[in-house]
């Protein structure tokens, strides 16, 4: 057992696209905004998850990123309903890939948020 490290905290996602950002994690994944954020000097969101900020947004408005070189692979949620992931992301029109693990043992959807970054969602099966 790792007496130092419990689970996620939180993700950080640099944006130069607050609304289009907060949209997807809001609209797509069901998450919500988080009114206690610090008043940091720069512009940004804090979304929650079970009443827990596990999405940190920050803007910079010269952000670029390059799907060639990802500074970040992929963001893993544990999804409790897959189908209703799906829905959503087909509501939307945005695509995704969908697997299971080789063990038949998770059941994973992959798509892309408007930054770039891979975001994976996955239900044990």
């Amino acid at each position: 057992m790792n007496n130092l490290l419990d689970s996620l905290d939180h993700i950080t996602i640099i944006t130069k696209n607050l609304d289009e950002t907060k949209k997807f994690y809001i609209n797509i994944l069901g998450m919500k905004i988080n009114n206690n954020r610090p008043p940091f000097n720069f512009d940004g969101a804090w979304l929650d998850l079970n009443n827990r900020p596990v999405v940190h947004i920050i803007v910079k408005e010269n952000h670029h990123y390059s799907s060639e070189k990802p500074t970040l692979d992929h963001v893993a949620f544990r999804a409790k309903n897959i189908e209703s992931i799906k829905k959503r992301l087909d509501q939307y029109n945005i695509s995704y890939d969908e697997k299971i693990t080789p063990d038949n043992q998770v059941h994973q959807i992959f798509t892309i948020d408007p930054n770039g970054i891979k975001i994976e969602l996955s239900k044990l099966i």
